[in-house]
């Protein structure tokens, strides 16, 4: 593969890894976590750090293999006693108290860092010897998913899962909700440190603006995208995520410049969107028919929606300042997020997977549904 290529792979495993850590948090113990990206650069920063000063500045040549795995196992420790540090004391708090403590923390993390020179201040902690085999970040991301997997499969993941489903309960009858709380966080701050120390060692210089608010975000997207307690949900937001704005990048014009759309294009398209979630969820709430009888209802709404927002650009463009403006497709990536975020939340609250994993049976269910509204389990 070439240089594009093997990133691709690489920020792949890294982004799955990040997702399903954080899905351990948010979705499997029902916390709300939305400081990931800072578990994410303490593994990058103290793994980085340590080998720039024992390899670059003291000449020391250890095995690059054997050195790299000894410092992906350094950022996980760091990553662990930090997110030790921060669920002691907050994981007594649940819900937007958790998230503001959480998102104050990353906040902390990245300011503290851009502001020591010792590790590179406000530009970069440079010089990282790079070391990147491909197959280390794909071991580490299929080893998050095993112990992730494991853990809701055993005895000891039924505790994980009460307390999401109702912390009254389960202490009623001796979990003890705050060590649940706190194991979990730990865990995945641990696999977020890991994804970071392979980083540093895969860029060679990193800065604080790589983990900036933004980064969060955008993982806990994929979280919430994919269904929240869904590993498998994770990871296929996470490849379906990161893969977009590498293709919007990607986009170029005939003479190979980037590819730019009009502002009554972007506009269009949103209100294409929004009339296309109106009548998804009448859909959604009033026809309990023939599956296939659904499935056509919803081929129309989509193919309707693509005529009219050829109809809609040309009105929309009448406006002059939306039909002069130019819009970088690469630069449409937050947009994009935020309008799937709102659809998801719309259309299927507990995203696409909610709590299932994928599997043939549960491929049938979803597609051979009775005639009629049917109650379950709520998940």
């Amino acid at each position: 593969m070439n240089d594009y290529q093997q990133r691709l792979v690489i920020l792949a495993a890294l982004y799955v890894t990040l997702a399903v850590s954080l899905n351990l948090i948010n979705g499997i113990t029902g916390q709300f976590s939305i400081g990931h990206a800072a578990f994410y650069q303490i593994g990058a920063y103290s793994a980085g750090y340590i080998s720039h000063r024992w390899i670059t500045e003291l000449g020391h040549s250890p095995p690059r293999i054997l050195w790299l795995f000894g410092m992906l196992l350094a950022g996980a420790a760091f990553a662990a006693v930090a997110g030790l540090i921060v669920g002691l004391p907050s994981l007594r708090l649940k819900g937007d108290y958790l998230a503001i403590v959480t998102l104050g923390f990353g906040e902390i993390i990245r300011i503290a860092v851009q502001n020591t020179d010792a590790l590179g201040g406000a530009y970069a902690l440079q010089q990282i010897p790079k070391i990147y085999p491909i197959w280390l970040f794909w071991i580490l991301a299929i080893t998050c998913i095993a112990v992730t997997r494991n853990l809701i499969k055993t005895a000891r993941g039924l505790t994980f899962l009460a307390v999401r489903e109702d912390e009254i309960a389960s202490q009623a009858m001796g979990v003890n909700v705050t060590k649940v709380k706190v194991t979990a966080f730990v865990l995945g701050s641990a696999f977020a440190g890991a994804a970071g120390a392979l980083l540093a060692h895969y860029e060679g210089d990193i800065t604080p603006g790589m983990f900036a608010m933004d980064t969060s975000f955008i993982i806990l997207t994929m979280v919430v995208l994919g269904g929240t307690g869904s590993i498998t949900g994770s990871i296929f937001a996470a490849l379906f995520l990161f893969y977009l704005p590498e293709y919007l990048r990607g986009m170029k014009t005939a003479d190979g410049s980037a590819l730019a759309v009009s502002g009554a294009t972007v506009v269009a398209s949103l209100l294409m969107v929004l009339i296309a979630v109106v009548c998804l969820k009448k859909i959604l709430d009033s026809h309990w028919g023939d599956p296939r009888r659904r499935g056509a209802a919803y081929a129309a709404v989509v193919v309707a929606s693509l005529v009219l927002v050829r109809v809609l650009v040309p009105i929309v463009g009448l406006f002059k300042p939306l039909s002069v403006m130019q819009v970088p497709t690469d630069q449409l990536r937050m947009v994009i997020f935020a309008v799937s975020l709102i659809v998801i939340m719309l259309l299927r609250p507990q995203g696409i997977f909610a709590h299932h994993e994928f599997s043939w049976t549960w491929l049938k269910r979803v597609f051979h549904r009775g005639d009629g509204p049917r109650t379950e389990i709520a998940s």
